[in-house]
């Protein structure tokens, strides 16, 4: 079962806990369901480089 819970919080320390802990779940996860960690995902690639194919490729249909 999937659920959420909502927290209220309040401050930067604690702020910057949360987003530790949930992070260090969200990992968890990931190792338990057997998935890939993050750090080893091919990198993507360079948006400007895409962006530039494709106004390119856009420009050739026309």
């Amino acid at each position: 079962m999937l659920y959420f819970r909502i927290m209220v919080i309040r401050g930067k320390d604690k702020a910057n806990q949360a987003h530790f802990e949930v992070g260090k779940k969200v990992r968890q996860t990931i190792k338990e369901l057997g998935g890939t960690m993050p750090e080893n995902l091919p990198s993507a690639e360079n948006i400007k480089k895409i962006t530039s194919k494709n106004k390119r490729r856009l420009g050739k249909k026309r």
